[in-house]
């Protein structure tokens, strides 16, 4: 079976191991083959792929958990990014009955993180086979997050994963408009 292109995002999202480099090239070459998705899709992740040659595997570590887990602007628990407090927690529990209901492992996928960390809402969308509940998730939650990011990373474009985000949120945004 074709490996979505929600499943090779979600691999770039997690922790920078030595596969990297490969993860990134299989990535480009599922993007590319889609033609429905805008060029500037595939070209922000070029250029994360051209950014990530130089870079030795420790410095890409060392951004990834400089970006993602020291700072809230850019933190990939998406539900963060939409709500504070109870909101969240009410909006995190909705998200794991989701899982359940839908018999997700994301256990699996999830790895300790909570609900709303966005590789694993990749991954989820990606095992998801109710098509009226993907465009809604998608549309009600995960489209609205990742405006939030994109514009958090737009202050910062000197970011390596400035590119990944972008590239991840014009596939999103084509699945979202598409699907309305």
């Amino acid at each position: 079976m074709e490996k979505s292109l929600y499943s090779h995002f979600a691999g770039l999202l997690e922790y920078p191991r030595e596969d990297m480099k490969i993860r990134v090239e299989e990535s480009v070459k599922a993007l590319s083959s889609h033609p429905e998705y805008p060029p500037e899709a595939v070209e922000e992740l070029k250029k994360f792929q051209r950014d990530l040659v130089e870079m030795p595997l420790d410095d890409l570590q060392g951004v990834f958990s400089y970006t993602f887990e020291l700072s809230s602007d850019f933190t990939l628990d998406m539900g963060y990014h939409l709500f504070e407090g109870f909101k969240r927690s009410n909006k995190l529990a909705t998200i794991k009955s989701m899982f359940k209901e839908s018999g997700f492992p994301s256990e699996q996928f999830g790895k300790g993180e909570l609900p709303d960390h966005l590789p694993v809402l990749l991954h989820f969308m990606s095992f998801l086979q109710d098509e009226a509940l993907k465009k809604d998730f998608r549309e009600s939650f995960v489209i609205l997050a990742m405006e939030k990011l994109v514009k958090n990373f737009e202050k910062n474009k000197k970011n390596i994963y400035s590119h990944l985000i972008s590239a991840i949120y014009r596939v999103l945004d084509k699945d979202v408009k598409e699907a309305k």
